[in-house]
């Protein structure tokens, strides 16, 4: 029996390109400064010839046409990233970057201005490093795990602050776990809120679908068992903008509005909102954060910082400062990952 033709480092770029980008379209556009011009027909044979080599189904479509991987879609995505990753290692050198881009997300200024201060304090070349905040389409969870990793790989940016990633040529190092925090009234009697609870006696100012600590709120609720009324019910409403949750539900609030509404986000995230922060602002002391509990304990996610590893050596300044920073800014009151609630109160 013959067997089938291995595929090249191309075919599997065009496979990446054809699932970030979501339509043979786009990918021929994004694919086309790399080779001149590039077809969607040229994207649709490859793809056609990937999945007749796997001999299985490899993309769905969602009811919102967007598309999404197959298990052995999956396994195909991990195999196409390593293949890329390792002949751009092979072929290309680490690039002598005149500065450092580290990419984040705008709620992460807090302790990166810290280590940018503290980089600057002991003359470690502070100059270069380039603070790029992502854009907000980069922050959702599947976006950050390929196109963000991708940029990385490719030497875009140097480090990168996020979840912590699985790949051979990459390391990523942990700084803090942020709990997911609820705005809720302040008479509220307990130091914590339940999934029950926030399933059945609340509307929920939630973070859309695509991040990551969203992602997590919805499978602690289904694998919790909480009898579900549906997101039509228990979601008030959905935004990337934390300000805009917060403002309108402190306006509710001074306008005597129903009471049943929270904020639900990370405690980094909500760190500018709380009594005391810069964001705080009037009313915000009507208000405390309490971690929402899956059992026993909070959710928490993990945030790191991820560098390639073969610069992890010369770029390790920078992470030990990152790493400071956050520990200068955890202080006694933890505020990355989660100040302590107020005390409960006596019914």
């Amino acid at each position: 029996m013959t067997r089938p033709e291995p595929l090249t480092e191309w075919e599997y770029r065009v496979f990446i390109a054809f699932y970030e980008s979501g339509s043979p379209d786009a990918a021929a556009a994004r694919l086309a400064p790399l080779r001149g011009t590039y077809s969607r027909q040229a994207v649709q044979r490859i793809i056609k010839k990937i999945e007749n080599r796997a001999a299985e189904r490899l993309f769905d479509r969602n009811v919102d046409r967007a598309l999404s991987l197959t298990p052995a879609g999956q396994r195909a995505l991990q195999d196409a990233r390593q293949v890329v990753a390792l002949y751009e290692r092979i072929t290309t050198a680490p690039p002598e970057v005149a500065s450092w881009a580290l990419a984040c997300s705008p709620h992460h200024t807090h302790f990166v201005a810290l280590a940018e201060d503290r980089l600057r304090n002991a003359g470690d070349n502070t100059d270069k490093i380039q603070i790029v905040f992502l854009d907000q389409q980069d922050r959702g969870e599947r976006q950050f795990l390929s196109s963000v990793v991708d940029r990385l790989i490719r030497g875009e940016y140097q480090l990168i602050i996020g979840p912590s990633v699985r790949n051979d040529t990459l390391r990523s190092t942990p700084l803090y776990r942020a709990r997911i925090e609820a705005m809720i009234d302040r008479d509220y009697p307990r130091d914590h809120l339940t999934l029950a609870e926030l399933v059945a006696d609340y509307e929920a100012f939630l973070q859309p679908g695509d991040i990551r600590a969203r992602l997590m709120l919805e499978d602690a609720i289904v694998t919790s068992g909480v009898a579900d009324p549906g997101t039509a019910v228990r979601v008030a409403m959905e935004t990337y903008e934390t300000a805009t949750s917060v403002m309108r539900l402190l306006t509710e609030r001074r306008g005597g509005g129903r009471r049943g509404r929270v904020v639900v986000i990370p405690s980094d995230v909500a760190l500018a909102y709380k009594t005391g922060m810069e964001f705080g602002g009037r009313g915000a002391d009507r208000f405390k954060w309490v971690p929402v509990h899956a059992g026993t304990s909070p959710l928490r996610l993990e945030t790191c910082v991820t560098v390639r590893r073969d610069a992890f050596a010369t770029l390790r300044p920078v992470i030990d400062a990152l790493q400071a920073g956050v520990a200068d800014l955890e202080g006694d009151v933890h505020r990355l990952s989660g100040t302590p609630a107020v005390p409960a109160q006596r019914s």
